[in-house]
Parts: structure tokens; sequence; C-alpha cells
């Protein structure tokens, strides 16, 4: 379900359609990723900027050409002089998760007072799926014109950033080391198949790991663990995530111990997916920040890309820290 819209503190767009064109008076800047997912970016650009032209903004358009030096993070540095009202992307989750990065490091601030139009296209789109978010151009205009925004939690990695998900272990590396191509051409099938042909090797690994919360200390062995601000992570939704605030503050921690007995894993991540978290294996808890001592570095993924492979991690939730427009 999604998360019900906050109405922030941001003036209308709304238009007067009888109205003759003016010069714009705002700027907006926008991003396109069109190899995220089927590649449905393409069809939906020259629609949002109209909308845009007709709310009296200035539109700045990229595309995202990582192999050209063409990021979010290299635009949104060239372009921050302009002072933009508006930030808009059209791309996965993942390239949000760019965007918003981007804004974050220019800003030095714990938020971002740029509100954000994001255009789902992508494979999965976990965090759209939260929000509501159908990618829909009139419907996001909508809520541009009504001032309509989820106002958003977000976590810091070891000064990085992540919208709704950094995780380790089991199945994680599967959305990164899927080929785009993969992706486009099978969507979230890909995902799955990855994730078949490599169990046998994920669900063998262990992760001894020192986690503290709250004045808490874990140590063992795990296979899987996450720090949340979603409802779906990987397309699958579990009755702890669905339950899920993406504005109180706090994130939901889901810690999975490695058994004594391979065999034993199946039935483990079974449960986890059914939400029934009273399999001894399981920890499922609430923090405002969780640090990971490993005993050797491991593997991370933020919003389904790859965050690097880290020994230590201190993650922290950022309180209403971004803006993001709502459907109506």
């Amino acid at each position: 379900m999604a998360q019900k819209a906050i109405v922030d503190d941001i003036k209308s767009a709304d238009r007067d359609d009888n109205k003759t064109w003016e010069r714009p008076d705002k700027k907006a800047l926008l991003m396109v990723n069109q190899s995220a997912g089927t590649g449905a970016a393409k069809g939906k650009v020259f629609q949002i900027i109209s909308e845009l032209v007709q709310l009296g903004f200035e539109v700045s358009t990229f595309p995202i050409l990582p192999e050209l030096g063409i990021t979010s993070e290299t635009v949104i540095s060239e372009y921050r002089q302009r002072r933009f009202k508006l930030v808009a992307c059209i791309g996965g989750d993942g390239t949000l998760n760019h965007v918003i990065n981007a804004l974050m490091s220019i800003t030095g601030q714990k938020k971002i007072a740029i509100p954000i139009i994001y255009i789902p296209s992508g494979t999965t789109n976990d965090f759209a799926k939260t929000l509501g978010l159908s990618g829909d151009i009139d419907r996001i205009i909508y809520g541009v014109k009504h001032g309509r925004v989820y106002k958003l939690d977000i976590g810091s990695f070891n000064g990085d950033y992540f919208n709704y998900v950094a995780a380790f272990g089991a199945f994680t590396n599967i959305s990164y080391e899927t080929p785009q191509d993969q992706k486009n051409a099978l969507g979230y099938l890909a995902y799955l198949l990855n994730g078949i042909t490599s169990v046998p090797m994920l669900l063998q690994s262990r992760y001894h790991m020192t986690v503290t919360h709250d004045d808490e200390v874990e140590e063992g062995d795990y296979i899987f663990g996450a720090v949340s601000n979603a409802t779906s992570v990987g397309g699958f939704k579990t009755q702890a995530l669905a339950s899920a605030s993406l504005s109180d503050g706090l994130f939901e921690v889901v810690l999975i111990k490695a058994p004594d007995a391979l065999q034993d894993i199946g039935e483990i991540l079974r449960a986890a997916a059914e939400g029934d978290f009273n399999n001894p294996y399981i920890k499922v808890f609430q923090a405002k920040e969780v640090v990971f001592e490993g005993s050797k570095p491991v593997n991370w993924t933020l919003d389904g890309e790859f965050g690097g492979n880290i020994k230590d991690v201190r993650i922290t939730v950022l309180p209403g820290a971004v803006r993001i427009y709502a459907e109506e």
C-alpha cells in the first residue's frame, strides 16, 4: 500500500489554462536515464518538459550517460549555481539514489530544500511502489500543481546516502550484478533467474558481525541483513516491511542468522518472507542508528546498487531529509 502523502509547505504551481504563455521565471533540472528498466523513459521526456514549461519552469534536460562522464552527480554539481526550484529524474530507484546523493553532497546540510519529481522507469521500482508512484505524468503533475509531497527519511551510510535499503548477504548482489540488457529484456524475471543460479553459493556464505543499536549488542554469523525504509525490497514484500512508516525517524532492521544445518536455510527464508518472526534465527527491530562491525569486508548494496566492500558500517536515519512529489 502506498504511503499517505504529506502536504508540505510548497506553494501550489497551479496554472491558468486560459492564460497565454509567458517567459518562464523558475528553473528546473531534468535528468533522464533511458537505460533503466525497459527504456520507457524516452516516451515521457517531452510530456514532462511540456507540462513543466506550462507551470512556468525553464527546463534544463540531460541524459544520464556514465560512459561519457554525464552522471547525476556531475550535472548537479556543474549546474548548482543556477538555483533550481525543482529537480526531476526519470529512471529507476538507483537513478534516484544518485540524484539524492548529489543533492545532499552540495547542500552540506542534513536535508534537501529542493523538491524532487521521481518518474520511475526501472525494473523493480521498489521505492516507487512504496510511494505509490506509477510514472504517470498527468498524475505527478497534479501533485506538483497542488504542492503535494512526501516528506521522507533517508539513511546515512558511512557518509553516503540511501533512500530505502542498505543490505548485505544472500541475494543482495543480484540487483547490481544482473547485466542491464538482461534486466531490460526480462524485467524482474532476470533477477529471479540470477537468484536461482546463485542460490547454492549465496546461502553458504556467512558474515560474522557485531551489530550495535540502542545500547544493545548482537553478535553472530549472518546470511542476510537489511536496514530498510520501504514496504518492498527486491520485488518481495514482507509483513515487517508492509507496516513501515517512511517518516517516523526510524528504520526497520532485519537480521537472519546462519543455522548450523544448511538445509534449514530455506525454511528460515520462507518464514522471513511470510513475516513469521518467531523463528529464533530471525531478528527484527527498529532503530535510529545501527553499527555493523565485521570480521572482514562485506559487499553492501544501497538502493539496489553496489555500495562497496566494507568492514565497518554506521547507518543513521536523517528524518524528513527529502521531499518527493506525490501523485494525485
